[in-house]
């Protein structure tokens, strides 16, 4: 399959990612063949890009339905949680927790998953939800890259998952507003940390390796974050690595107010937070081991090839395998594959979606 803008998907292309709604059900199930119509509500609801299925690239497979489920649930978990709050002050995360040791289990299994298979299509109406899973499987994936324990691992997915659980208390106009925030706007908005934290304050299943996330995810190491300007030493841990998972997440997906920015734009400015945004050591855990440029993206190569982002090197994101398929002239030639690593005078100039 290849990543494709929905702009160039065309009626009778097959999808070849599932696609979650709001409330964590398939909105489209893999394998389904695009009409006009589905192309059409796909852009109505904000939907950017999508997996196709491409002859020329069948060995860049779906997501293992399993794991779609467990993010399927995840999804329906949260959703139910954050409506219950609208009504109730009240919290029952039973489910929840069962859901986060499901995939954690899941990604300790299959440990060698690629990094860009972790992140799931967003919509308009569902971006509160899958942010929130998006955010909970890179934490996980970060804490299992550093042999974190099972317990460690619960903790961490379960803050990371609620870590926006504040925001059902803030005014949905504001959240969504297509524009520039006001002053007073964005204070409100700095809120939400303190009352996430005060909705778990008592669920006796959240320990405080968890709530450290949800209080404390906006920190920044140089002491400049809200809610109390923390610095590095006297943030917890798994806020740090909630925080990198949570902006690399947010600053790549397209919301009303602004397009996303580029994989590559993205990765670049995780590493130039090093020391104000973001722990070092975390991000060369995030270098080392996440990657730059999705499976089955298009890329025009420096010595003017164009080809298939096919795979990844470990500590070198920015030299992936591609498989080229048109030459200089953009005609199609007999695929070759090569690894960018050990090709050092060619580089990726840019993504083609």
């Amino acid at each position: 399959m290849r990543l494709v803008s929905i702009e160039r998907v065309k009626s009778g292309d097959v999808l070849g990612q599932s696609i979650l709604g709001i409330d964590g059900c398939l909105m489209l199930r893999e394998g389904t063949t695009l009409t006009e119509n589905y192309i059409n509500k796909l852009i109505g609801i904000g939907i950017i890009y999508l997996y196709i299925k491409d002859s020329n690239l069948e060995d860049i497979k779906p997501e293992d339905p399993e794991f779609v489920e467990f993010k399927s649930e995840a999804v329906k978990s949260l959703s139910r949680v954050f409506s219950k709050l609208q009504y109730s002050d009240t919290i029952c995360i039973k489910n929840t927790l069962s859901v986060i040791t499901e995939l954690i289990e899941y990604l300790i299994d299959n440990k060698e998953i690629d990094a860009s298979y972790l992140l799931e299509l967003k919509t308009f109406d569902n971006y509160t939800y899958i942010h929130s899973l998006n955010t909970c499987v890179l934490a996980l994936f970060f804490g299992i890259q550093m042999s974190y324990s099972r317990s460690m691992l619960i903790d961490l997915g379960m803050g990371a998952l609620l870590h926006d659980i504040g925001k059902t208390r803030i005014p949905i106009e504001i959240l969504n507003k297509d524009g520039k925030l006001t002053d007073e706007e964005f204070n409100i908005i700095k809120r939400h940390p303190e009352l996430g934290y005060k909705m778990i304050e008592n669920v006796k299943e959240i320990n405080n390796r968890s709530r450290a996330i949800i209080l404390e995810h906006h920190e920044r190491v140089d002491g400049k974050g809200y809610p109390f300007g923390l610095t590095g030493d006297r943030m917890h841990k798994f806020s740090k690595i909630t925080c990198i998972s949570d902006v690399y997440d947010a600053i790549v997906s397209d919301r009303v107010y602004r397009r996303g920015f580029a994989a590559n734009e993205a990765y670049e400015f995780i590493l130039g937070g090093v020391g104000s945004f973001f722990d070092f050591d975390l991000v060369n855990v995030f270098k080392d081991n996440f990657s730059i440029y999705p499976l089955g993206a298009c890329v025009k190569l420096s010595n003017g090839l164009e080809g298939f982002v096919v795979g990844h090197n470990k500590g070198f994101p920015d030299r992936p395998i591609v498989r080229i398929l048109y030459n200089e002239m953009g005609t199609k030639i007999a695929p070759d594959e090569i690894s960018l690593v050990n090709k050092l005078d060619i580089c990726v100039s840019y993504i083609i979606v």
